[in-house]
């Protein structure tokens, strides 16, 4: 890369200063603002049920780092017989590492669907638990339904859009969920030269429902991932 050229990046969601001075040493600058906002659903319906499954050994389903911190920060019981737990690789595999409940992990993938695969391939019969927000998309529990396996779904967060105008061009941006999409291009355009890098492949489904741009998806559904990627792109197009 040459030492001239620097490289601004937009992120559509927080990102770790490590991680923000990692890509600087490799000219590459990026400011983030979050364009969703996410919080915890806490109910006594939802406490009950849960307290419940927390006597049980129940298999149950993450697709989001939102839903385990949820879970942990409003739900968490410490005396659990251990769950069978599905989730997606990256930061909702990681985000249950951090967490003080036995568990059992039975099968991780990189997307949703995938993620619905390897439950179908695995001969599980349910009833299932399925940990998401109040916005999840309908790959998994369509797919499970499809082959008769019973989903019971506990909503447990909220994802809330909070658009802004970047009021810049930028040279790549940065998204880590359909529902940053979402909120991103209900008040922003991309001129035709601005890479998109998307966390997974379900997010740059989102994005091509959205914009003709060319579309980077990361290794790994991760954000330290998402960040290697786009410097990998950058140090190779020059």
């Amino acid at each position: 890369m040459p030492s001239n050229k620097r490289y601004r990046i937009f992120s559509t969601k927080a990102v770790d200063q490590s991680l923000i001075t990692m890509a600087a040493e490799q000219n590459i600058d990026i400011e983030a603002k979050g364009f969703i906002s996410i919080q915890p659903l806490i109910t006594d319906n939802l406490k009950q049920r849960i307290h419940q499954l927390f006597q049980e050994k129940a298999t149950v389903i993450f697709t989001s780092a939102n839903a385990v911190d949820a879970l942990h920060d409003h739900y968490l019981h410490r005396d659990s017989p251990g769950w069978n737990v599905y989730c997606l690789d990256g930061a909702t595999q990681q985000a249950l590492k951090r967490i003080d409940i036995r568990h059992r992990i039975s099968g991780t993938a990189a997307n949703a669907a995938s993620l619905a695969a390897e439950i179908i391939n695995n001969n599980e019969k349910g009833p299932l638990v399925f940990f998401c927000g109040n916005k999840r998309r309908d790959e998994l529990p369509d797919l499970l339904q499809q082959h008769n396996i019973a989903v019971e779904e506990l909503v447990v967060y909220e994802t809330t859009a909070t658009p802004a105008l970047t009021g810049q061009d930028y040279d790549g941006v940065l998204f880590l969920s359909p529902s940053a999409v979402e909120s991103f291009f209900s008040v922003n355009n991309l001129p035709p030269q601005t890479i998109c890098f998307s966390i997974g492949p379900t997010t740059a489904r989102a994005l091509q429902e959205h914009t003709n741009n060319k579309i980077i998806t990361s290794t790994s559904p991760a954000m330290d991932q998402l960040v290697q990627t786009t410097i990998l792109y950058f140090n190779n197009i020059n």
